[in-house]
């Protein structure tokens, strides 16, 4: 019989390339916000993942990007502490169909002296012909990475075989965690993720990196229903109207969706109330920065 295998992955890559839905697909069921907006990540997530061969700990990192605001150096810098103490990485693009300079410039910074790199090429199955061919080779001649292994996070393909070959470079060492243990954030933490998702995906495009949300509270009711407050902060009163929308259209639309998710992970009913408030230019002050994303 094989010895139990565990260890700490990092999961990087830049913004948009899809290694929430990577992770949601291989844990099996939906931790982390996924967006198509870049910097929907803000945060180091750990999800554990505990099988009868090895337990997983990924550590979900922000995307990776060049910052332009106080908000996004903020997130990347976060991005780069949490590689520390790492037994492998996962390095997520996708099939540019050549060495993406950004990747390059991302693979210096992290200089030589890092943990076996696994590189995952993904959205395979909407990728130009030819263009993943070109990418593994183009990324093979840099000499960086362990091994290349092309993946469809969203179709399931070849998640299986980055699996095993991820768990082969785990060392030999019992559980981390234990074997129940899924995610190192608070229920708290995960229920504003999965708001503020919702209204990052339905409000428009100025509005998303200016978004926070702030759980106030969470009851147990006697009638077993799970009644949550949160509020939605924005920078400015007119991303505020945006939010809640005409007669309140919008910010119905957020709660509709968000209560699905919540009560999927929570496995039980849940009355939630969202309301709107600003709080200004909270994305150029890093106290309130690290206030309102719940960073350490």
């Amino acid at each position: 019989m094989d010895e139990y295998r565990s260890g700490l992955v990092g999961v990087l890559g830049q913004t948009n390339v899809g290694k929430s839905t990577f992770l949601n697909s291989i844990l099996g069921e939906k931790l982390l916000l996924t967006s198509t907006k870049p910097q929907a990540t803000r945060n180091r997530i750990r999800c554990v993942l505990t099988t009868d061969r090895a337990q997983i700990v990924f550590v979900d990192t922000p995307g990776l990007h060049h910052p332009r605001t106080k908000l996004s150096r903020y997130i990347v810098r976060k991005a780069y502490r949490s590689l520390r103490g790492l037994d492998v990485l996962i390095y997520v693009i996708e099939a540019w169909g050549r060495l993406d300079p950004f990747d390059r410039e991302i693979m210096e910074r992290l200089g030589k002296e890092t943990p076996p790199v696994i590189l995952l090429v993904n959205k395979i199955d909407i990728a130009k012909r030819g263009a993943l061919e070109k990418t593994l080779v183009a990324y093979a001649e840099t000499g960086r990475f362990a091994e290349l292994i092309p993946i469809s996070a969203t179709e399931g393909t070849g998640l299986d075989d980055a699996l095993e070959t991820l768990i082969g470079y785990l060392p030999v060492t019992p559980p981390l965690f234990p074997p129940e243990v899924k995610y190192d954030q608070s229920e708290e933490f995960l229920i504003g993720e999965l708001i503020r998702e919702k209204a990052t995906e339905l409000t428009h495009r100025e509005v998303p990196y200016s978004i926070a949300v702030r759980v106030k509270w969470i009851v147990e009711r006697d009638d077993g229903i799970v009644e949550i407050k949160a509020e939605i902060i924005t920078e400015r009163e007119s991303q505020k109207g945006i939010v809640i929308g005409r007669g309140g259209r919008m910010i119905k639309e957020i709660g509709t969706r968000a209560r699905a998710d919540i009560e999927r992970l929570l496995g039980r009913r849940v009355y939630l109330e969202l309301i709107a408030k600003v709080r200004p230019s909270w994305t150029s002050d890093e106290e309130k920065i690290r206030e309102l994303t719940g960073s350490e």
